[in-house]
């Protein structure tokens, strides 16, 4: 699952560098769209909890079709590594009388707020955009490659049969065993330095399936050579090194 999501960002990312330059229709007061901007990238900050330089680009910002709102769209780059991708973001500020009233972000930080993401940009990055408020239903949107995906993995998968019921016996008997509960360890935090690289496996040559905020709570499943361990939520994430935890 985390290798997927590794070409739907790049493919996010790709259509906003493509859009790199300067919106030529950008209509409206100077300071405002600044504002806009400012406030977008605040956001993305707090997201992240980043308090140096924070790496953007291919960053702009559209009018939307109702007034006193902008979309702010790019990408940034969570650790400034060179060898780590850009995330895109898009951020729709809600103005009142030139000052920001209200900010909100999705951005690909997850497969989830990925695909977010993509619907986000496709109905606000571009000069009035946002939903139409006329319309009765949602725009039909073409399948996410996450769920392309996710369907030829089901087509592959054995067909489930139903299960062979014993005579004298009420209960059916399932013809696979059950897979044991994932055991949950001990919670341990991100370092609060800079945000942390979660990879598909042990040993640092792993491709990042995710990266999650400087001083994150997480649970260990799992241990591996070298230090390394497994880490996640309700379900593992993926592995990272032991020096960037605190238990």
């Amino acid at each position: 699952m985390g290798k997927l999501i590794a070409p739907f960002l790049a493919l996010i990312a790709a259509g906003l560098t493509a859009c790199d330059d300067p919106p030529k229709n950008t209509s409206g007061p100077e300071p405002v769209l600044a504002a806009a901007r400012q406030a977008a990238e605040a956001q993305v900050r707090a997201r992240l909890r980043m308090m140096g330089e924070m790496q953007m680009r291919a960053v702009q910002v559209w009018q939307q079709q109702v007034s006193n709102t902008i979309a702010v769209c790019g990408q940034v780059n969570p650790t400034g590594e060179a060898n780590d991708p850009f995330i895109p973001f898009v951020a729709v500020v809600a103005l009142k009388e030139g000052r920001t009233e209200r900010t909100d972000l999705v951005i690909g930080m997850s497969n989830s707020e990925a695909g977010r993401v993509f619907v986000e940009m496709l109905d606000r990055c571009f000069e009035g955009g946002g939903p139409p408020t006329e319309r009765l239903q949602a725009r039909a949107l073409p399948p996410l490659p996450l769920d392309a995906a996710l369907a030829q993995q089901r087509a592959a998968s054995p067909i489930n049969t139903p299960a062979p019921v014993i005579a004298g016996s009420p209960v059916p008997v399932s013809p696979w065993p059950a897979s044991p509960p994932v055991a949950a360890g001990p919670m341990v935090t991100t370092t609060a330095t800079h945000p942390v690289n979660i990879r598909n496996q042990p040993g640092g040559g792993g491709a990042v399936v995710r990266i999650v905020p400087r001083a994150s709570t997480l649970r260990v499943f799992g241990e591996a050579p070298g230090g390394w361990l497994q880490v996640g939520e309700d379900q593992p994430f993926g592995w990272v090194h032991g020096s960037m935890l605190s238990r």
